[in-house]
């Protein structure tokens, strides 16, 4: 692994909710910081899985919108492991049932991400990867999970 990362941004994160719920949401901009900023470690930050595991465990704790948290963090998840050249071995019919186990338990959760990912083989980790299009892709690949976790939070909200 090189030794850094790509990043999402808070303004990331505000598109990746927008996308998956079609509409603006309110938002606690102190928490939306502090979950989106989970993606980074202390010290050196280049553990992709750990720090993946982090971000979706502490993006969900945090729930920074009104509606759409748990969407919003399996979209930003997988894209943030696609900016990091991973390939994601996960159907979308496996996807709901996948993210259910990892979304609680950060240790379980790094296992699992390791699981269903692997680098990409024409990945350049020192070209800067297109963050919305990586983000377009996990919507595209993962549709049904999608609709389905932005509904979840409805039924529950």
């Amino acid at each position: 692994m090189a030794s850094s990362l790509h990043y999402l941004t808070v303004q990331d994160v505000l598109w990746i909710n927008l996308k998956a719920t079609r509409k603006v949401h309110h938002f606690s901009y102190a928490k939306l910081e502090e979950a989106t900023y989970y993606q980074y470690a202390y010290g050196e930050s280049n553990t992709l899985a750990r720090q993946a595991a982090r971000f979706v465990t502490g993006f969900l704790k945090m729930q920074p919108f009104d509606e759409g948290n748990d969407a919003t963090a399996f979209i930003g998840l997988l894209a943030f492991l696609r900016l990091n050249g991973r390939c994601i071995d996960l159907t979308d019919e496996d996807a709901l049932a996948w993210f259910g186990e990892v979304e609680h338990d950060r240790t379980y959760a790094k296992d699992a991400i390791d699981a269903i990912s692997h680098p990409s083989a024409d990945h350049h980790h020192d070209a800067k990867p297109d963050v919305r299009q990586c983000i377009l892709s996990v919507l595209t690949d993962y549709p049904k999970s999608v609709e389905e976790l932005v509904g979840r939070e409805l039924a529950i909200g």
